[in-house]
């Protein structure tokens, strides 16, 4: 079974950090996610929730404990894992095209993927 990672970044107000996903993308082009992807073979959860995030967004994040959530799908376990914003500035890589931070009221109003939705409703219930 193949293991992925969905990265909670969230800033001083609460605020969730999505992605928007390209329009050229493979996977679910134009719906929003939160940073993330698959784990390497021989990488841990925690070492796969700092390099995407660094990949996707150019931020240093530190994983904070064991994952919230776990959402299952197809062939794939996708954990859910909280972090604490280091240091950086945005820089999206060109999986994605925008990005947001979303709040408790504001979350519900876009388009997301199937993982990104269901970690969403888990973290703002």
């Amino acid at each position: 079974m193949k293991k992925g990672v969905n990265v909670i970044i969230t800033n001083e107000k609460n605020e969730v950090l999505i992605l928007k996903r390209a329009l050229d993308s493979n996977l679910s082009p134009s719906l929003w996610n939160l940073p993330g992807g698959k784990v390497n073979k021989k990488e841990g959860l925690n070492q796969a929730v700092v390099r995407e995030a660094k990949e996707e967004t150019d931020l240093k994040v530190e994983p904070l404990g064991k994952p919230f959530y776990i959402y299952h799908y197809s062939q794939t376990i996708v954990y859910a894992i909280k972090t604490r914003l280091i240091k950086g500035s945005i820089i999206l890589n060109k999986e994605h095209s925008r990005f947001k931070w979303v709040s408790k009221n504001t979350w519900e109003k876009l388009e997301y993927t199937p993982s990104g939705l269901a970690t969403l409703e888990k973290f703002f219930e």
